[in-house]
């Protein structure tokens, strides 16, 4: 997949809060090379609409152990999590490349000293704005890393982005919004498609269980089922406190954001490669009782806790990312915060239960995604979403890139997996010769390419292959200076 010679994908693209089990032991590779990259700050405005206001220091890393002085550059995008460094890919060493790799702002250390607080999110949280200070970094890079031969050939140093899930999308838009400071995009599960109502999500999750085995799907819903009827029968607190989840009882959100919890803990172990796994555990519970009675909801409740604990811990269901009351901390959980922030002002993706065959408890409704948003950021949050996405989404096109205002758009290959329930929220098809798509298809090939067999390569295959066609075009034609704030963007560089 993404990775481009990495049996699995990186640890990045896996969520800070499923890091905590068998997930991510076993389907995801921890990168131990990133330890050769070197941190930097870039003094970047909070607002780039207002360059002379308040100003905060945006972390990068910079790989240079196997550039030769004349590689091109590649950009590993910053996603929703801490950044622990950048490491190169097998391909980037193969082409001798100098390796960046940008924290998003609002996340890890890349904060503004007063921190994660509403008002600074309203004016500096924003796609474009994160974009802005990649391209930074990229001047400051082509800039402190010129070679004199580029230079009198007229040449600029080639730039390769690559990202998986959000940065995936981020990396297609970085294309998109600055296509004279990157020359192409390698977009895993790239997001573009900021859809308000996704309750495809949860479909896609449905029918993905239905094979090999249509019994997993069925097992899921009787899961979720019996879930539903204990809190009907007013067990709810024991629920909770079965999943570890005792902070949700007695919150103005606590019923909603467990519903969140259990929905998201198994639906994840699908879209990350696990379908299998959590088909067996569904599965053994049944094969456990059927010589004796059909198991009790109280039995299936627990299996299902069971299953989410091995596979993310113990404490999934407690976490921040689940609590409303924890979000609205500015301070205990900067990471979740910040892209529930994302997903209240700008790109959604809010996981609605479907109106049929829904995986997830009846009672998870748009509405009550919206009342989340608004209790945790101020009311007015959920309202204002609608206009702001559908401005952002008509600006990139969507799941189709140049149907927007970047109709030049070109040099994205988007890699796709057929398990992964973020398909409906990424390109679908090759929309256009110059945006190449590829999807691996098997039972459990799953988003960013987790879960793919190591022998199916042809999307890596392809993918190399249009590395290699773009670089060798880079090399044959002529390419712009570098820009007028180049010289500004090495003086923001601080060691």
């Amino acid at each position: 997949a993404l990775a481009l010679g990495a049996a699995k994908p990186p640890l990045r693209y896996l969520p800070e809060r499923a890091r905590g089990g068998a997930l991510a032991r076993d389907k995801f590779e921890k990168h131990p090379d990133e330890t050769r990259s070197e941190a930097y700050v870039l003094r970047a405005p909070l607002d780039w609409a207002d360059p002379t206001g308040p100003s905060f220091n945006v972390r990068y890393y910079v790989d240079a152990s196997h550039f030769d002085g004349t590689g091109p550059i590649f950009v590993s995008m910053g996603g929703e999590g801490t950044s622990s460094g950048v490491s190169c890919s097998k391909t980037a060493i193969t082409y001798k490349a100098l390796c960046v790799g940008v924290e998003h702002r609002f996340y890890g250390e890349s904060l503004p000293d007063d921190g994660a607080t509403t008002a600074n999110y309203q004016k500096g949280l924003s796609v474009e704005q994160n974009l802005a200070d990649t391209a930074a970094v990229v001047d400051a890079m082509q800039a402190k890393y010129l070679d004199d031969s580029l230079t009198r050939n007229a040449k600029k140093r080639p730039v390769i982005a690559a990202g998986g899930s959000y940065s995936g999308a981020t990396c297609s838009w970085f294309r998109q919004f600055y296509p004279d400071k990157v020359d192409a995009c390698l977009s895993a599960s790239g997001v573009v498609n900021t859809i308000v109502d996704f309750y495809e999500f949860d479909s896609h999750v449905e029918t993905a269980l239905t094979s090999p085995d249509a019994a997993c799907a069925t097992h899921m819903h009787d899961a979720t089922q019996a879930l539903e009827r204990l809190f009907a029968e007013g067990r709810a607190d024991d629920v909770k406190t079965l999943f570890n989840a005792t902070n949700l009882i007695g919150t103005p959100m606590g019923d909603a954001d467990f519903w969140y919890a259990v929905a998201d803990g198994p639906q994840m172990m699908d879209q990350y490669g696990s379908k299998a796994e959590l088909c067996a555990g569904l599965a053994g519970l049944d094969d456990d009782v059927k010589s004796s009675s059909a198991p009790s909801d109280w039995d299936r409740a627990t299996n299902l806790a069971a299953i989410i604990e091995a596979h993310y811990g113990p404490d999934f269901a407690a976490g921040c990312f689940y609590d409303s009351e924890c979000l609205k901390d500015i301070a205990a959980d900067v990471n979740s915060r910040s892209w529930r922030f994302q997903k209240c002002s700008e790109v959604a993706y809010l996981q609605r239960a479907p109106d049929t065959a829904s995986l997830r408890s009846t009672a998870l409704t748009l509405d009550a995604l919206f009342a989340q948003c608004d209790y945790v950021f101020g009311k007015g949050t959920s309202d204002a979403l609608a206009a702001t996405n559908a401005a952002f989404s008509a600006k990139t096109g969507g799941a189709e890139p140049r149907s927007g205002a970047y109709p030049e758009t070109s040099n994205i290959f988007y890699t796709a997996f057929s398990d992964d329930p973020w398909v409906e929220a990424s390109v679908q098809n090759e929309t256009h010769p110059s945006l190449p798509y590829c999807m691996t298809t098997c039972d459990g090939c799953g988003h960013c390419g987790a879960g793919v067999p190591a022998g199916m390569t042809e999307c890596d295959d392809e993918q190399a292959a249009f590395v290699a066609g773009v670089l060798a075009d880079l090399e044959r034609g002529p390419q712009s200076l570098l820009g007028e704030d180049s010289e500004a963007a090495v003086g923001a560089v601080v060691a």
